[in-house]
């Protein structure tokens, strides 16, 4: 196997409103990055200096049309795990790893030894300064194990972030150990010591922070339904 080059990259918090949720999060002293201008934004960033960041994502729904077509061109598992996301209301919907290479060859080639169905996508998109962004996405057929994405081009991560209220960075993810393909986790993960596993459930669960009297869940709890 490859000389391994896999990370924990970020977790997706799902949201309805996601100007209002950008609000309660800058009150509670974080510095949050809209991903491309603010009127047309479906998602903003929580940078850290290192380690995994937070996007708040606001999924539109797919139309029925868009998804037959995706069906029939062989992206049903990648709708599958879409829809997942949707009937998650307001809270953590998926967590994703990332290589430190700006491409997934590598991984491709990796996933069809092991004989482990997936696809594959490029993403591009502009940032709120005018720069275009690119990234890969591999999508495992196995909607219960997180997706894997590619370093950015360029990396937006800022150089330096400071948040007012303190907190430095994510310290742990807290995951479902139910349905979860923890063999092949291990063989991908870097470090996989910033996971903690929960018997009998399914998903991210929550994030620990650096200061664990701070949760992303009891911010936005206007908009939150309830815990997975």
């Amino acid at each position: 196997m490859e000389s391994n080059n896999i990370r924990l990259s970020h977790v997706l918090y799902r949201v309805q409103d996601l100007h209002g949720a950008v609000k309660k999060l800058r009150d509670a002293g974080f510095i949050v990055e809209y991903g491309t201008q603010p009127e047309k934004a479906y998602n903003a960033m929580i940078w850290f200096d290192k380690g995994v960041f937070i996007e708040i994502y606001r999924h539109p729904e797919l139309s029925v049309g868009v998804k037959w077509l995706m069906k029939r061109i062989g992206y049903k598992s990648i709708v599958q795990r879409m829809d997942k996301w949707t009937t998650t209301e307001n809270n953590w919907c998926e967590w994703s790893l990332e290589s430190t290479a700006t491409d997934l060859q590598t991984w491709k080639n990796f996933f069809r030894r092991e004989k482990i169905p997936f696809k594959s996508h490029k993403i591009r998109r502009k940032t709120k300064d005018g720069k275009i962004l690119s990234w890969h996405l591999l999508f495992p057929k196995d909607i219960e194990f997180p997706f894997l994405m590619s370093a950015y081009t360029p990396n937006p991560r800022p150089l330096k972030t400071i948040h007012p209220n303190g907190v430095t960075g994510v310290n742990s993810l807290i995951v479902g150990e139910e349905k979860l393909n923890v063999l092949l986790l291990n063989k991908l993960l870097i470090m996989p010591q910033s996971l903690k596993f929960v018997k009998d459930k399914i998903g991210l669960q929550t994030v620990e922070l650096s200061d664990p009297s701070v949760k992303i869940e009891e911010i936005l709890s206007e908009y939150s339904s309830c815990y997975n």
